[in-house]
C-alpha cells in the first residue's frame, strides 16, 4: 500500500486516505500509525480540503486522545493551535527559514517586516526568534483575518518570548493601505491558494527597494505572468523557486522580488 498523505503537528498527525476506503480499515491504520510514532497522541482524518474565506480542513477523529489542540516544534519555536479552526503546514518550514535567513541577511541597521496572511504566527515567530538570537532590530507587523489563529498568533508569540518584535494587526489584507501603518522593507505573503493576489495591496505598503515574498500557485510561468499582469512595471530581480506540489503537475510556487 502506498504511504497515506500526512501532517505531523507535534502531538497530532492528519492523515487523507483515498475516497472510498472503510471506515473500520481507516481505524486500523490509523491505530497502527500511533504505535509507530510515540510521539503522536491523537490521530485525526482530513475529511476535506481547506474551504471557507478562512481556509480552515473538516477533520474527524479516528484514533487516539480525543484533542484538538497541536503542540508543534520547529526551527526552535513553539506553536500551540486548534487544528479545527486554524491553518498550519508544517511543509513550509523549510520556507519560513529559508526566508527568515534572507531578511535577517539585510545590510540595514533597523528594517520593518510586514508578514499577511500570518495565521497562526510560523512566519513571524520564527523570524523573530532568530532576529533575538542575532541581535537584529527589526519590527515585524502581524496580520491576519481568522480570530482563532489570530489569538494563537498572540499566544505563540508570548510563548515564544517575541512580544516585543511584533505589532498585530487582526483583520482583512486588503483594509491594511487604510490603518496608514507606513512603508516596509520588507513584506511576506505565504498566501493561500484563492483566485485574489493581493499584489496591489502588497504594493500600496511598499517603497523603491521593498523585497517581496509572494507564493503563487500553477507552475513557475503562470505565476510569472499572474506577477506581471498584476504589478509587472514595478517588478525587478524577480526570482521563482518551486516550494512544494499542491496537485497534479500544480505546485506553490515562491516569487520574490524588488520593488522599482
Amino acid at each position: 500500500m502506498r504511504k497515506i498523505p500526512q501532517d505531523i503537528l507535534g502531538n497530532i498527525a492528519i492523515l487523507k486516505f483515498p475516497r472510498g476506503m472503510w471506515l473500520l480499515k481507516k481505524k486500523f491504520l490509523a491505530w497502527r500509525f500511533l504505535r509507530h510514532n510515540r510521539n503522536v497522541r491523537t490521530v485525526l482524518e482530513k475529511v476535506e480540503g481547506f474551504s471557507g474565506e478562512l481556509r480552515v480542513p473538516k477533520l474527524k477523529h479516528l484514533a487516539g486522545e480525543r484533542t484538538n489542540v497541536a503542540r508543534y516544534k520547529e526551527s526552535g519555536c513553539i506553536f500551540e493551535f486548534n487544528v479545527d479552526k486554524t491553518y498550519f503546514s508544517p511543509r513550509l518550514s523549510n520556507e519560513r527559514l529559508e526566508i527568515s535567513r534572507e531578511i535577517l541577511g539585510s545590510k540595514k541597521k533597523s528594517f520593518r517586516v510586514l508578514v499577511m496572511f500570518a495565521g497562526v504566527g510560523p512566519y513571524p515567530i520564527v523570524l523573530a526568534k532568530m532576529a533575538k538570537a542575532r541581535k537584529k532590530k527589526l519590527r515585524i507587523f502581524l496580520n491576519e483575518l481568522n480570530p482563532d489563529a489570530f489569538l494563537a498568533a498572540k499566544r505563540n508569540a508570548k510563548l515564544n518570548k517575541v512580544l516585543d518584535f511584533i505589532e498585530f494587526v487582526e483583520g482583512d489584507a486588503r483594509d491594511l493601505p487604510k490603518k496608514k501603518l507606513g512603508k516596509f522593507d520588507f513584506i511576506v505573503m505565504p498566501r493561500p491558494n484563492i483566485k485574489e493576489t493581493f499584489l496591489k495591496t502588497a504594493l500600496k505598503l511598499s517603497k523603491k527597494g521593498t523585497k517581496i515574498f509572494y507564493h503563487g500557485f500553477g507552475d513557475k510561468k503562470s505565476v510569472e505572468e499572474e506577477i506581471k499582469r498584476e504589478i509587472g512595471g514595478r517588478v525587478k530581480d524577480l526570482n521563482l523557486k518551486t516550494a512544494g506540489d499542491i496537485g497534479y503537475k500544480r505546485f506553490r510556487v515562491r516569487a520574490s522580488f524588488v520593488v522599482r
